[in-house]
């Protein structure tokens, strides 16, 4: 059944990519619309020479890291994990718009000194895996770009639909999507995710999406979105989310700002940023709502959860819902001393939503300090350091202490 839906959706895909723009044509652009037209379709010995290629890249990576873990109140050793992944693209497009993806990844621990690949440690979630990350044919004409097959999917800021790529598998999707941007200044998407290539290194073949966005822009710096992410769950209930975003920015001023329901729960953050010459600082906060039911819990569904709450992944639980839900304030300072040199430094502050279960914890969960060095060597090579140090809230908080340290170098040739 899910292979039908694709199906179907790449026909509708490619039914809208060769539709003509209603727009009025000058004489000159009528007869070159008409040769095209009227030229004779390549054969496919002519669509796969190497010479029809508009563009063709070949490219690979290679990324080394050490991760260590150590999660208080759990009774497991410390994590020192080891990791390696190695990725290889191959891209290419013909002259009809025509192309494709190909990239296959490789993520193999170099020790076993964390979970899963040894339950006795802390966990570090980047287990072995050899996947296809992203293979998929695409066309782009008509104001139109249309995908079909596996490929990572990024919408908004990611707090919802995104492809975890800090973890090395990272996630992507299998499915159909197809962007218009016939009208000036919008910006129409639709997709549908026959299933869920995970971190893990898992298909999950029980979740769904029917994924609807739509982006105006206003002037020069600012968007206002509008969006329905409708989660299909083979064996629990379904999931509506709707919402909006509006962000903009001004030569010294950006700012954000997100709304989203889902049957009794909502979502709201803000944020805005401050560039100065010394330094960007930004000041931002995220609302999730909590509750006695699964329905007044908000889940932040497949997004980049990493990204948000801490670099310490201690309320990862979001995307499932959290019955204290999570009320998360932050402050942030960015340094670039060089184009080549980033120091980031964030402080958060977090507390329970104000629905909460009745008789539970309600109250501080807690503060954490996160800081990170990125610096790019030479063209092909790149290194991180970074920590992030959680400490737990006030007596009755239900998490413990966690610090987490990473060191990464990645090679691209």
């Amino acid at each position: 059944m899910h292979m039908k839906h694709l199906l179907i959706t790449a026909t509708l895909i490619s039914t809208a990519a060769f539709a003509e723009k209603a727009v009025v044509e000058t004489p000159a652009e009528a007869k070159v619309e008409e040769d095209r037209m009227n030229k004779e379709w390549p054969s496919l010995d002519e669509w796969a020479t190497a010479e029809k290629l508009k563009e063709g890249n070949l490219s690979a990576e290679v990324l080394l890291g050490y991760e260590f873990v150590d999660q208080s109140g759990n009774g497991l050793k410390n994590a020192h994990a080891l990791l390696s992944r190695a990725r290889v693209t191959y891209e290419a497009e013909n002259e009809e718009g025509f192309g494709g993806k190909i990239l296959g990844q490789y993520v193999g621990p170099i020790n076993d000194h964390f979970s899963p690949e040894d339950p006795a440690y802390d966990t570090v979630n980047d287990p072995e895996s050899f996947r296809l990350h992203e293979a998929y044919l695409s066309y782009t004409g008509y104001d139109t770009h249309a995908r079909i097959g596996s490929q990572e999917i990024i919408l908004d800021n990611a707090r919802f639909i995104g492809n975890v790529g800090w973890r090395f598998n990272a996630q992507s999707f299998n499915a159909a999507l197809v962007q218009n941007e016939s009208i000036e200044n919008l910006k129409l998407l639709y997709a549908y995710a026959d299933s869920i290539n995970e971190i893990s290194g898992e298909v999950n073949h029980n979740r769904q999406y029917h994924l609807m966005n739509g982006e105006y822009k206003i002037g020069k710096n600012h968007h206002i979105s509008a969006f329905a992410y409708l989660q299909r769950n083979d064996g629990s209930a379904d999931i509506d989310t709707f919402g909006a975003r509006f962000r903009g920015k001004t030569e010294t001023f950006s700012h954000d700002a997100m709304i989203a329901f889902q049957r009794d729960a909502y979502y709201g953050s803000l944020s805005g940023m401050l560039d100065l010459e010394a330094a960007d600082i930004e000041l931002g906060t995220e609302y999730i709502s909590g509750g006695d039911t699964s329905r007044e819990r908000f889940q932040t569904l497949n997004g980049t959860a990493h990204a948000f709450n801490g670099w310490a992944d201690v309320f990862l639980d979001t995307g499932a819902g959290r019955p204290l839900g999570l009320v998360d304030v932050w402050l942030k300072g960015i340094v670039t001393p060089s184009e080549s040199l980033d120091l980031i430094a964030v402080y958060h502050y977090f507390n329970t939503a104000a629905e909460t279960p009745a008789g539970s914890f309600s109250g501080n969960l807690g503060n954490e300090i996160d800081a990170m060095v990125k610096y790019k060597i030479c063209r092909n090579f790149e290194a991180l350091t970074g920590a992030a140090f959680y400490m737990k809230g006030e007596s009755g908080s239900p998490t413990e202490d966690k610090t987490v340290f990473w060191l990464r170098g990645t090679l691209h040739f």
